[in-house]
């Protein structure tokens, strides 16, 4: 049954990987200016698919003979996950996928995006820890039943 809840968290990743980057391609976009391209650059998705992935995936496990979990453990668990996504899709992600949509990585600045991503990673943190909250908290309803 264990593997069951983290084929659902790994399920509800994959699928939660593309929602999120589509709407962080559409909030960008509109705050550029408008929007060009409703599904936006193609590297974002290849560099979120994996983290989200691995960390529902996992969560899903931890979930599966939880049926109380604190709400303070919830924003711990949220506070960490929202980081290494966010650390792993703008750095090591944001690389593959763009040497996968771009064919190699003669045009990527790698020294940039690692040092960039990182400090997004923590920037972004009052951001992307209550969005993974809502994530996580959806999951763990999902597991539950």
């Amino acid at each position: 049954m264990k593997n069951i809840s983290s084929l659902k968290g790994l399920i509800f990743g994959v699928l939660f990987s593309f929602v999120t980057a589509l709407l962080f391609m559409l909030i960008g976009q509109t705050l550029a200016g408008g929007i060009t391209l409703f599904r936006g650059e193609s590297w974002l998705y290849f560099s979120v698919i994996i983290p989200f992935a691995i960390t529902f995936s996992v969560l899903g496990g931890y979930f599966h003979n939880k049926n109380e979990i604190s709400n303070k453990k919830l924003w711990l668990l949220s506070l960490l996950s929202a980081f290494l996504v966010a650390l792993y899709s703008g750095t090591i992600g944001a690389i593959f996928g763009e040497t996968i949509v771009r064919g190699g990585m003669k045009t990527i600045n790698v020294e940039g995006t690692l040092i960039w991503g990182t400090i997004y990673a923590f920037i972004l943190l009052p951001i992307t820890t209550p969005f993974a909250r809502l994530l996580i908290g959806i999951l763990h309803k999902i597991i539950r039943r």
